[in-house]
């Protein structure tokens, strides 16, 4: 059975041979799920880091592909076909490139958590003031 604390949804299977999860992720099998899965913020950050390996993972296969693909579209004397697909390839991994790395330090938890504190500070008269800016005091 699940734990109580554990957000995860879909059949669990536990039994002391190990278990089995079914669920939106796909299916697991193995020992212990609640070892990597009691903590949100591992579990949070697992999901960065696995994102951040796709994108990479995505990147190698546009360079071999288009590069493949222009070296046929070379050698048959070819339009040059091969560069839209390398455009809109191109265009889809920038979008994923902002997504996984911009995007979170825009408007993500950690930017998210800044400015929850900036506010409390405000909100509590605290202003965060350089001291070194304009001011040559020793």
């Amino acid at each position: 059975m699940a734990r109580d604390n554990d957000d995860f949804e879909g059949i669990d299977i536990d039994g002391p041979w190990g278990g089995i999860r079914i669920g939106s992720g796909g299916v697991r099998m193995g020992r212990r799920f609640a070892a990597d899965s009691d903590d949100a913020d591992y579990r949070q950050a697992r999901r960065r880091v696995r994102r951040r390996l796709n994108f990479y993972r995505n990147v190698g296969y546009y360079v071999a592909v288009v590069g493949i693909l222009a070296l046929i579209d070379w050698a048959t004397g070819g339009g040059w076909w091969v560069q839209w697909l390398a455009a809109i390839w191109g265009g889809v991994l920038l979008l994923r490139f902002l997504t996984n790395f911009v995007a979170p330090s825009l408007w993500g938890r950690e930017a998210e958590e800044r400015m929850i504190q900036q506010e409390m500070n405000r909100q509590r008269g605290r202003v965060d003031v350089d001291s070194s800016a304009g001011h040559d005091r020793p």
